[in-house]
């Protein structure tokens, strides 16, 4: 019979933390959403139109609190909620901080449903004014009363100019009211918004404001978390005043699993929490995999860069991130190899390739705490530690690395990934995008002939916004995911190929939420993706973890979690 938690723990019935008891003791909340959407509709619409349950729900909570913390899905109609926040919570001078590519979109959704609810719209702020040196004094001019963050997950960051002067505005006007909402509010750890929970919540946020005992339940709840017998004996109490067990599993997964599940029902009943747990859309889901043949080429620059860590020119790679990345590009056809204007500089590019090998080995040999990433290993030699090989090469680089880096250009070993998308798109009867990550995969689609939509200047990126709103184009077009894989309401497609996976779980929801979401009126949404290579393979896989933590802990459906992936 597996322990219960007196009996693994005895000591824990007298040693629960004053953070967690404060957790424990806050009172649940539940509205009928369904009435209070029909409510607010009364109280502000002014003409055929009316808001859905979960826009009813959060303006309930933003007049009641002042405040929000609305991890509400993608297609849920946020935009709406952050246009009505001021008006439900009388707000004055409300300020609403939206990414930058969606500032002059947000513009034009005011104007529209300015026509259709009573509501006086917000001064609009992206994100990326209020990070310029000029933006360290615009919240003060404005004095907002109440700040509404679309897209909150942008200020996750606590080292970020502009998380800090919000955080700083908070503190010299404590009675302003905030209100966050993103579809993606985590990526892959509590600690990426418990300072937005707390900024939300204040005293009231479902989590420890000690930063200790937060790292503590991190552990427990984080797809890498290392928890201790100590971290659990502290947080199993949560699970049972969720109406779990008081026994422990003996696997660590199924354990992470319920102290999940656990704090879930915690945040989402928390007065101030709006937390969407179903799918906006009804369609059908399909994730094809495609798996085409790589040419012998692209194989063997692959073995290479496995077995010595370098380009097919022979650039070193210094760290498990930029192997990664530099494998999925590869695995598609290229690389980027540097572009000289004039002679080369050769002490530059020779003791940079000494001190990234150095890197390299120690991150592959020594690699520990402390010592696990190219700026600790830096910090670590600079400190005078490591070998004499090791401190030479860095006193070396340091000597040149001022000197200005040359750009950098792709090289295609195989462009036959990208003739397979285009035929794919091509082949198509209806509106279709290929998605893609890199400004070379960019170039190689336009000069195939496929309109592309992207952050590249000139010709490379069309004119007239989002790829649904460009009239007089092609509907089968490229887009970047970086640029227009979250924001946009591109309902009107229903068929997309991603070439380059994103390995995080939010940049997928975000970007399957371009198509599946409220409107979409096929009965099928389909998203292809390559996944020939060990690279592209690990990237979806990665994805596909993040998801399941993000739907655990947040409750809210992950499309990731409940699409049905099948081999093309």
């Amino acid at each position: 019979m597996t322990p219960g938690v007196s009996a693994l723990f005895p000591t824990l019935r007298h040693r629960i933390p004053s953070d967690l008891d404060r957790v424990l003791s806050m009172p649940r909340l539940e509205l009928d959403a369904d009435s209070l959407a029909t409510s607010w509709t009364d109280r502000l619409g002014v003409s055929n139109a009316s808001l859905r349950p979960i826009q009813g729900h959060a303006l309930e909570v933003i007049c009641r609190y002042k405040t929000l913390f609305g991890s509400i899905g993608v297609g849920y109609g946020k935009t709406l909620i952050c246009l009505l926040a001021g008006a439900a919570a009388g707000a004055q001078r409300a300020l609403l901080l939206v990414p930058p590519s969606l500032a002059k979109q947000m513009a034009q959704e005011a104007e529209t449903w300015a026509q259709l609810f009573l509501f006086e719209p917000p001064t609009i702020l992206s994100y990326g004014k209020l990070s310029t040196t000029t933006g360290s004094t615009l919240l003060e001019e404005l004095k907002p009363d109440l700040i509404i963050a679309d897209e909150v997950h942008f200020l996750r960051h606590r080292s970020s100019a502009r998380t800090k002067r919000i955080l700083r505005y908070f503190r010299e006007h404590p009675t302003a009211g905030f209100v966050g909402v993103s579809g993606t509010i985590t990526a892959r750890s509590l600690l990426d918004y418990s300072h937005l929970l707390e900024l939300c919540l204040r005293d009231r946020a479902p989590i420890p404001l000690s930063r200790y005992t937060l790292e503590s339940w991190a552990a427990c709840i984080d797809p890498d978390g290392q928890a201790t017998r100590a971290d659990w004996r502290a947080l199993w109490p949560l699970v049972e005043w969720s109406g779990g067990s008081e026994f422990i599993p003996d696997d660590k997964l199924h354990r992470r699993e319920i102290v999940r599940r656990a704090f879930q029902k915690r945040l989402s009943s928390t007065p101030g929490v709006v937390c969407t747990v179903a799918s906006s859309c009804e369609s059908s889901l399909h994730i094809i995999e495609h798996r085409p043949k790589t040419s012998k080429r692209i194989e063997k620059a692959l073995e290479n860069l496995s077995k010595k860590w370098e380009t097919p020119d022979g650039e070193p790679i210094s760290d498990a991130v930029m192997y990664a990345r530099i494998a999925r590009q590869l695995s598609l056809g290229f690389y980027y190899r540097w572009l000289w204007q004039g002679d080369p500089d050769l002490v530059w590019l020779e003791r940079r390739r000494a001190w990234t090998r150095a890197i390299a080995r120690v991150l592959r040999y020594s690699a520990r705490e402390g010592l696990d990433s190219p700026a600790l290993v830096t910090q670590w030699v600079k400190d005078g530690r490591g070998n004499k090989e090791t401190r030479a090469a860095w006193f070396a680089w340091a000597e040149v690395k001022h000197r200005p880096a040359p750009e950098t250009v792709p090289v295609w070993l195989d462009d036959s990934f990208l003739l397979y998308a285009a035929q794919w798109l091509q082949d198509l009867k209806h509106p279709a995008i290929l998605w893609y990550q890199s400004k070379a995969i960019e170039a190689g689609l336009w000069r195939l002939g496929i309109p592309t939509f992207g952050s590249a200047s000139g010709a490379l990126t069309m004119r007239g916004g989002c790829p649904s709103e460009a009239l007089g184009y092609p509907k089968k077009i490229a887009a970047s995911i970086a640029v227009h894989g979250k924001g946009r309401n591109l309902q009107a497609h229903h068929a997309g190929f991603v070439l380059e996976p994103p390995s995080s779980g939010s940049a997928w929801e975000q970007l399957i939420g371009r198509f599946h979401r409220q409107g979409q009126k096929s009965h099928l949404v389909e998203f292809h993706v390559f996944q020939h290579s060990k690279s592209l393979k690990n990237a979806l896989d990665k994805s596909r973890a993040d998801a399941l933590y993000i739907e655990q802990t947040q409750g809210q459906l992950q499309k990731l979690n409940f699409a049905r992936f099948l081999q093309a």
